[in-house]
This record gives structure tokens, C-alpha cells and sequence, in this order.
């Protein structure tokens, strides 16, 4: 079976799409905050996140941090369910700006798999500093 990295069209077609992504929530008055002062490597570190979930090489975890480094990006943000709402809007015009795949099939899986994580990455940044800890749970894959 495809993976969904695999059906995107490999890393090129992700970098795009993070790119997308990225520029949109530095222009976005409700998101700005949230990653302006965030590394200056964040389309390259989501690139990688991506490119791990959806059946790709696993740098996100074997170079960036892993579930760690999500945690650690997120902690003590305290994002509202509006942020969280609009980063999905955001990550969803940005596959469509970027090309990614629109067949039914992807958009659904991708959609739910966006939906959870923006939903898990506004958990996170609600705990405690010691809500996780070593060791991380591996990173998962998506799957359709």
C-alpha cells in the first residue's frame, strides 16, 4: 500500500507545504504570537515532522527530538480552542496552496490527522512541565 508520503509526492511536496503554512501564521493575527519568536527553522523542523507522520524517513525523531521536542515547543503556550481552529483552517489552505493531494481519500485521513495533533499540541500546552517525561512515547505514524 502507498503511504501517505509516498502519495503527496516525498519531502519536496511537504517542504512546500510547510513553507505555506509557515507564512500564513506569521501573517495571522490570532496565530502570529504563537510562532513569531519560534526558531527561525520552523518550516524545516514541521518539513520533517510531516514527512516522518506520513511514512517517510524518521529525522523528526531521530535528529529533531521527537515527541520531546513537541512537547517542549508547546509547553506553557496556552492555546484557546480559536488558535487551535485556525491553525487547522491555516494547515488545510495550505495543502491546497502547495498542491497536496485533493482526492477524498487523503484530504479525510489528512484532515483527521491534522484535527488530532492540533488537538493534542493544545493539550500539551495546558500540563503541567512535569506532565511528561522521559522516556517519550515514539512518534507515531499516520495512516489512512
Amino acid at each position: 500500500m502507498t503511504t501517505m508520503y509516498e502519495h503527496v509526492g516525498g519531502e519536496a511536496a511537504l517542504r512546500k507545504f510547510a513553507e505555506h503554512f509557515h507564512e500564513s501564521v506569521l501573517r495571522d493575527p490570532l496565530l502570529k504570537r504563537l510562532f513569531e519568536y519560534g526558531s527561525s527553522h520552523h518550516a524545516e523542523n514541521l518539513t520533517a515532522f510531516f514527512v516522518e507522520m506520513m511514512g517517510g524517513p524518521s529525522r523528526f525523531s531521530d535528529e529533531l527530538g521527537g515527541f520531546e521536542a513537541i512537547f517542549r515547543a508547546h509547553q506553557g503556550l496556552r492555546i484557546t480552542d480559536e488558535q487551535r481552529d485556525r491553525f487547522v483552517e491555516l494547515m488545510l489552505r495550505a495543502a491546497d496552496e502547495a498542491g497536496l493531494p485533493g482526492d477524498a481519500r487523503f484530504r479525510q485521513a489528512f484532515t483527521r490527522q491534522v484535527t488530532r495533533a492540533a488537538g493534542f499540541s493544545t493539550k500539551v500546552s495546558h500540563d503541567a512541565p512535569d506532565a511528561y517525561q522521559a522516556p517519550y512515547p515514539p512518534m507515531g505514524r499516520w495512516d489512512w
